[in-house]
């Protein structure tokens, strides 16, 4: 790719664009990363630094010659493109993609059936009151194909002026609004304690943060629940709410 600059005119020439970064194995081309842009967007990624994870893989591959831009759909208007790069990202699953986020439209995203079902059908599962806790809204962080331990780890934490009392039993990971995990919640320690494997948190962000101690919860009551529309409060903005209580409170 040492010859990018040649691509400018023609990468201008066709609007919007999806595009997917690969790994060149043999006859293989991988896709590793997927995108959008105008213009010379898809060709930023290979000037930037290694500060990143994304970044130092892809200048491992420069450095390899073992990298490839494939242009998955081009001659888009942006809503457009926003919609194709999120169905690819969901068709490949984030696992095995270094994307940290799912695209724009993700609301629509990748479901199975039983989710759509539940969703549209208007059916809400209340919370019982021994199942009483917190319902996360992971609707920035959750992305369809993501490991059991990363679903768990952007549940956990890291979270400013969480509820930490006794009546916090459990933990329930939603995506816009359908539970994808139940988690028992057995105790509070200050952001950074635990080690996290699939995600990076920044120093700065620890302060006056708390991550919960906990693990799945019992099968049966992650059946009365996962994959379900959960009935909850407003959260007025927090990215938590309690549920399972007489009276939901908001903190």
């Amino acid at each position: 790719m040492q010859e990018d600059k040649k691509y400018n005119q023609t990468l201008r020439q066709i609007s919007n664009y999806v595009y997917a970064l690969c790994e060149i194995n043999g006859t293989e081309r991988k896709p590793f990363y997927i995108g959008r842009g105008k213009g010379d967007r898809c060709l930023q990624h290979l000037k930037e630094d290694e500060s990143q994870e994304k970044n130092a893989f892809i200048q491992d591959l420069i450095k390899k010659q073992k990298i490839a831009i494939d242009i998955l759909r081009h001659g888009l208007d942006e809503k457009s493109a926003a919609l194709i790069e999120s169905t690819c990202i969901d068709l490949l699953g984030v696992g095995e993609l270094k994307n940290k986020i799912r695209g724009c439209e993700s609301n629509m995203g990748r479901m199975t059936i039983d989710e759509i079902h539940n969703l549209y059908s208007s059916e809400t599962v209340i919370i019982q009151p021994e199942h009483q806790g917190l319902a996360f809204l992971l609707n920035d962080t959750y992305k369809s194909g993501m490991s059991e331990l990363a679903l768990f780890e952007s549940t956990r934490g890291i979270w400013h002026n969480i509820p930490r009392d006794e009546s916090i039993k459990y933990g329930y990971a939603t995506y816009n609004g359908i539970i994808k995990e139940v988690y028992e919640i057995h105790g509070w320690v200050k952001a950074g304690t635990q080690e996290y494997f699939t995600r990076t948190i920044s120093r700065n962000k620890e302060n006056r943060r708390w991550e919960f101690i906990g693990r799945k919860a019992d099968q049966h009551i992650r059946n009365l629940y996962i994959g379900k529309v959960i009935e909850k409060e407003r959260s007025f903005g927090h990215p938590f709410v309690r549920v399972g209580f007489q009276k939901a409170k908001n903190d």
